[in-house]
């Protein structure tokens, strides 16, 4: 029994895991009534009830959006008609479901590199933990609230998805109050925790010696010249493509992201890595320290951008109130005025 209560952090990822893929196929609204109606008749006050209905979810609503917007494209429309603002409207909420998805997507690698940081022992299990749950949390709660109702509604397939979340809500809570009250250090990969400031290795000590006064003049002109063959080879086609081939540009970024995490992957574990254990394994923490690093930079870059926007807000409002005062109180400008 003990041996399967260490086991629930694991478990309870793969469960929320299971939630995350059957969301990407199947989504829950709530559905109101079209009009208000002043009969008192039973039939009609239960037409008036609001009801949760079943959908595409998001990979159908993507695969929908895309196929009537092909169709939209191909077809010769009057010209009186709003073709162009219908296709934009269509194009913003295609560039939503796809945020969407791309939210589903990490969340799902989330679930991946919790249960692995827990399940080897890695120094980062506990704050990867601390952003899993509370947010599996929130997100299970809406679909808990959305079975209810349907089994309300007398479908037969809710109870059964009822129970399910159910079970994985109150397993995901033993397990998170698990992981926080166990004192127990986890001191696995704790190199990767200074991968950021080891150096190189076999790295030659750098030259401290002055040079002449050509030296900086030449590395300046050599940037600017690089700085041109970037902006001519590189940004501008870039632009171009972002412009005029939305849909192959987002696949070329995501595929020159997917290229760049495997790096650092690769290089995390040839940094961080641990000689007793199996390159699969070695692995499977750099990703998850991949992961950890990004929603650390992320919390810190938003944290970053409230402050700024705070600091930026207060500045401004301490110069209306200064304008205000000056102007209203002292009346400085009504007597500037006067000469």
């Amino acid at each position: 029994m003990k041996k399967l209560n260490k086991q629930l952090p694991i478990i309870a990822s793969l469960l929320i895991a299971i939630v995350i893929l059957h969301s990407l196929f199947v989504d829950y609204t709530v559905q109101f009534p079209d009009f208000i109606s002043t009969e008192s008749s039973e039939s009609t006050s239960e037409s008036m009830k609001a009801k949760v209905v079943s959908e595409n979810g998001v990979l159908n609503r993507i695969s929908y959006l895309e196929s009537f917007l092909v169709k939209l494209e191909s077809r010769e429309l009057p010209v009186d008609t709003e073709q162009e603002e219908t296709k934009e409207n269509i194009k913003r909420v295609l560039v939503g479901q796809k945020l969407v998805l791309g939210l589903s997507l990490f969340y799902l690698l989330l679930t991946f590199s919790t249960a692995v940081s827990y399940a080897f022992r890695a120094w980062l299990h506990k704050s990867l933990a601390n952003v899993f749950y509370p947010v599996s949390f929130v997100v299970l709660a809406p679909k808990v609230f959305y079975q209810l109702n349907l089994i309300l509604q007398q479908e037969v397939l809710a109870y059964f998805y009822f129970v399910y979340l159910i079970i994985t809500y109150g397993i995901s809570v033993v397990a998170y109050r698990m992981i926080l009250k166990n004192k127990e250090l986890a001191e696995g990969f704790q190199s990767l925790q200074f991968s950021s400031s080891l150096e190189e290795e076999g790295r030659s000590p750098s030259n401290t010696k002055t040079g002449s006064i050509f030296g900086p003049i030449f590395h300046v002109v050599f940037i600017i010249l690089i700085g041109i063959l970037i902006g001519n080879l590189i940004y501008i086609p870039l632009f171009l493509l972002q412009k005029h081939y939305v849909t192959e540009f987002s696949y070329f970024i995501f595929f020159l992201l997917g290229l760049l995490s495997l790096f650092y992957i690769f290089n995390y574990k040839k940094v961080g890595g641990e000689e007793n254990s199996s390159n699969w394994k070695n692995l499977a923490v750099s990703f998850a320290y991949l992961q950890f690093r990004f929603l650390r930079n992320s919390f810190f870059a938003v944290f970053s951008t409230i402050l700024i926007v705070l600091f930026v807000t207060f500045l401004f409002s301490l110069l209306l109130f200064n304008i205000d005062l000056i102007q209203n109180h002292l009346g400085l400008f009504g007597k500037a005025t006067e000469f």
